[in-house]
């Protein structure tokens, strides 16, 4: 079998990642190759779900990659798992391809299905991590704006291509209800779907965790000033200050953002209109077959959701909060030294890993 985890984003993806890459051993000893071919990030194949339109070219390095996996688990007798959001963006001929690559291992794609408020939300923070400077109601009406083709409110266009793949099964993993059962939903990927039992879990705080949302707001706070986060770094403003800070001053950060009350607003995101209990009601009658675990009458969760958000023009007007965006847009602006020598650095570790690769 050929398993490709596609995600969505935050749907838990860097947690099922980190631990199967913990246990890329187990998992040959059990028959699953997690192949260890990571350069931009160690744990899951970004690399090779990048730029899809390469695997089409058949000398291209992306399409040599995927053949020595092809390659390595027919010569072991091993299925196959490659796991990255970045999938969830490939074109049905795209998979195709894939799939014609990994024959006869036959394909399963797996998608993770997340209620659409708790994701959005989820997504903004993890969108100013990554460079984005809208705040939450900018981004949700936006999603909003987009109606069917928002991929995190609306998620059957991307189901249904899935489904579409011929001679391809489909899973698809039920965020909330894994919650409410109250299981790990790496445990569930390796019993429902491997089929191979428990395995041990890595460290809690090697997961990608959200930021507390008085860093997220001054981080935003950094990107209103810079006007986005410029130059093509590949360090961009989320892994500076999960890397570059002191303790100190992200306590010092935290702390005058949250003296700013008057900045504090707080915006609500309804469960009951019908347009999205329409498409909840769609989701059980068209994929209920291809959920995991079964799903009960309710996909998502229930009620009113309350976020809170701050007001980056109120926040960057309070002078303890000013001069710490002041110092630090100083000392990381994309094309600074500290920024060149991030970049310097990170491109260093990705060559490394790149060579390692090759003589794997």
């Amino acid at each position: 079998m050929f398993v490709l985890h596609v995600g969505p984003h935050k749907t838990a993806t860097t947690w099922m990642q980190t631990n199967l890459h913990y246990n890329a051993a187990a998992l040959e000893k059990a028959g699953w190759l997690y192949p260890q071919v990571g350069e931009r990030v160690v744990i899951a194949h970004h690399d090779l779900s990048d730029h899809p339109a390469e695997i089409l070219d058949e000398s291209s390095r992306k399409t040599a990659a995927f053949r020595k996996i092809a390659e390595k688990a027919t010569a072991g007798n091993l299925n196959i798992l490659l796991s990255s959001e970045g999938f969830s963006k490939w074109r049905p001929q795209h998979l195709k391809r894939l799939q014609e690559m990994m024959a006869p291992h036959e394909m399963r794609i797996v998608y993770t299905l997340r209620d659409p408020v708790s994701l959005t939300y989820s997504l903004w923070a993890q969108k100013v991590k990554t460079g984005g400077p809208k705040s939450l109601p900018q981004h949700y009406d936006e999603q909003v704006r987009k109606a069917g083709k928002s991929r995190s409110l609306d998620p059957l266009t991307d189901l249904q291509k899935y489904r579409d793949v011929e001679n391809a099964g489909l899973t698809v993993l039920l965020y909330d209800e894994i919650g409410r059962q109250g299981r790990d939903i790496f445990d569930v990927l390796t019993e429902d779907v491997l089929s191979i039992g428990t395995l041990p879990h890595a460290e809690r705080g090697t997961a990608n965790e959200r930021e507390p949302l008085e860093m997220t707001e001054f981080m935003r706070a950094m990107l209103v000033r810079m006007g986005r986060w410029k130059g093509g770094e590949r360090v961009n403003i989320g892994r500076v200050f999960k890397h570059m800070l002191t303790g100190a001053t992200r306590k010092e950060i935290i702390e005058a953002v949250a003296a700013v009350p008057q900045a504090k607003r707080v915006m609500t995101m309804r469960r009951d209109d019908e347009a999205y209990l329409a498409m909840e009601r769609k989701l059980l009658k068209r994929f209920s077959a291809e959920m995991v675990p079964p799903p009960g009458a309710k996909l998502f969760l229930e009620g009113e959701a309350t976020f809170d958000y701050y007001d980056d023009t109120v926040l960057a007007a309070d002078p303890r909060v000013k001069a710490l965006l002041d110092d630090l847009t100083k000392k990381f602006r994309p094309g600074g030294f500290r920024m060149t020598v991030a970049n310097l650095a990170r491109s260093s570790l990705m060559g490394w890993r790149r060579l390692v690769n090759r003589f794997r």
